[in-house]
């Protein structure tokens, strides 16, 4: 359930990041939106709608998106550009970062949490 959520909220909230960055380049000035990433927070934001309908999707969809934001945050700040297609900044990153962990805690940590251990036979 908590997977289902996290991809219903992320899902809306990256597809509004996505329409915004449709007709502006800037959000509250520190978060630059360009062409690739207005693609990438349209198709997360779709994504993320569409996995909420099923607890094995969501916990997918929350697994793959917090390996995509950690790439984005590790490649950023080693290259800065991410190999031209884009160029983020510290707040991005910082960004990128804490919905990496967030994505990776719920897709890992709390799907596997929920299912038991089976009790271990010795003959």
């Amino acid at each position: 359930m908590v997977a289902r959520r996290f991809a219903a909220l992320a899902g809306l909230l990256f597809g509004l990041l996505g329409i915004y960055g449709l007709f502006s380049d800037q959000l509250f000035g520190m978060f630059h939106l360009y062409a690739s990433h207005t693609v990438l927070y349209l198709a997360a934001g779709v994504l993320g709608l569409l996995a909420a309908s099923e607890e094995g999707y969501a916990s997918r969809y929350a697994q793959v998106l917090g390996m995509v934001c950690i790439a984005l945050t590790v490649l950023g700040v080693f290259t800065g550009d991410l190999l031209g297609l884009m160029t983020l900044g510290l707040a991005d990153h910082i960004l990128h970062f804490v919905v990496a962990a967030i994505a990776l805690y719920i897709g890992f940590v709390m799907v596997e949490s929920r299912t038991p251990v089976r009790a271990r036979r010795t003959v």
